[in-house]
């Protein structure tokens, strides 16, 4: 268990990992997760075939996230499913907020932490209100991304300048 006294530190470093290295899981799951984004996105009526290798490959990244199991699986479920609600458009990048949220929620991050959440509805809203039309398909998953991966950074910092690390290791 962390010292409540110490400097905040990354709550699934202290975890216990059953096989491989702690940075090699988080890099590979971070790009299996993108890469799996991604080719949900290219899915249209004429390429079918990618929808399920990109929803194979997010729900892979999501699994092998250094994490307690349970809460890498509730990840995997509920951004998988809101991968796919974003083929709807630019409207659709509000849902983002969900993923983000169990982004944090996997990597045990305290609740001020969750404050970053604000910014991907208010992101949401401008980019519906820029890109209206189903066309900008690119554009908008490009922007809504960067988004929530700053979103996720804001998230990190808000407890790392203040916060005491409180994860328990299970």
């Amino acid at each position: 268990m962390p010292d409540p006294n110490s400097p905040w530190r990354e709550p699934t470093k202290s975890l216990r990992l059953r096989w491989g290295s702690y940075r090699g899981r988080l890099m590979s799951g971070i790009a299996l997760m993108f890469v799996g984004g991604v080719l949900i996105q290219l899915t249209s009526a004429y390429s079918l075939y990618v929808l399920p290798l990109g929803l194979f490959a997010h729900i892979v990244g999501w699994c092998i996230l250094p994490g307690i199991g349970w809460r890498r699986v509730v990840g995997a479920a509920v951004s998988a499913l809101t991968m796919v609600v974003m083929l709807n458009g630019a409207p659709s990048t509000v849902f983002l907020v969900l993923p983000l949220a169990c982004w944090l929620f996997t990597r045990q991050r305290p609740l001020l932490s969750y404050a970053a959440l604000v910014i991907i509805p208010v992101a949401a809203l401008l980019l519906a209100q820029a890109f209206p039309d189903y066309g900008w398909g690119i554009v908008v998953v490009s922007i809504a991304g960067t988004v929530v991966v700053g979103s996720a950074w804001v998230a990190r910092s808000l407890v790392a300048i203040g916060g005491k690390s409180t994860a328990i290791a299970r």
